[in-house]
């Protein structure tokens, strides 16, 4: 009988819906197969809004775009978690377009098999609450497409505002729907961030860091 491998990862959030243990990891590179055949199963319905989704075409590709966007935390241009259900890579969720101290932008996709269990609006409230009290932003802009029923449900059930919808917004070619989230003051304060302190040093040593949390497969 093989013996079951076991993967460390640096858990930033963690909640849990029903039986599900959720967690929004450090992207690493032992989750690029599970990723990768998430994103497979689920090529049409992903890449209709995701087109890079039809750019995956190994665990090898997977493996790369982690490393690229591990880079791309360390310069603190972007936050992109992985989200883990049940300790089974299922998923991302991102803040990019980062304005320091004043706006982001949010994203996310999810596996086909944990849709409809409420992950992603939780995910997506629990991020911005990181990203107001830790990265202390002042709001955060969510962007669909207007046949994206799916997202813009989460955006809704999220408290999201629906601003506005711009032509041909979604790669040139879609309408998009602008919906807005800010915080309530009282939610505001400003103090050096230990969390994200925290996620930047991981990230500078994933290759040989002891992570908080283990999974065994």
């Amino acid at each position: 009988m093989t013996p079951k491998k076991t993967h460390y990862y640096f858990s930033l959030i963690h909640f849990n819906i029903d039986d599900f243990k959720i967690s929004l990891a450090m992207p690493q590179a032992w989750q690029a197969v599970d990723l990768y055949h998430a994103i497979a199963d689920d090529r049409a319905s992903i890449g209709k809004w995701l087109p890079w989704a039809y750019q995956m075409k190994s665990p090898l590709d997977e493996a790369a775009f982690i490393k690229k966007i591990q880079e791309d935390m360390i310069n603190q241009r972007m936050i992109v978690l992985t989200i883990l259900v049940n300790g089974q890579p299922a998923g991302m969720i991102d803040l990019h377009n980062l304005v320091k101290n004043k706006k982001g932008e949010i994203g996310y996709w999810l596996s086909s098999k944990f849709q409809g269990n409420g992950i992603v609006t939780r995910s997506v409230t629990e991020l911005c609450q990181y990203a107001f009290h830790e990265l202390n932003l002042q709001y955060v802009d969510l962007i669909a497409a207007v046949q994206n029923g799916s997202s813009s449900r989460v955006a809704e059930h999220a408290d999201f505002k629906l601003m506005g919808v711009r032509p041909k917004l979604i790669h040139g070619s879609d309408d998009g729907q602008i919906f807005f989230f800010r915080p309530l003051a009282n939610w505001l304060y400003v103090r050096p961030s230990s969390r994200t302190a925290a996620l930047i040093r991981a990230i500078h040593s994933w290759r040989n860091t002891r992570f908080l949390v283990r999974r065994s497969r």
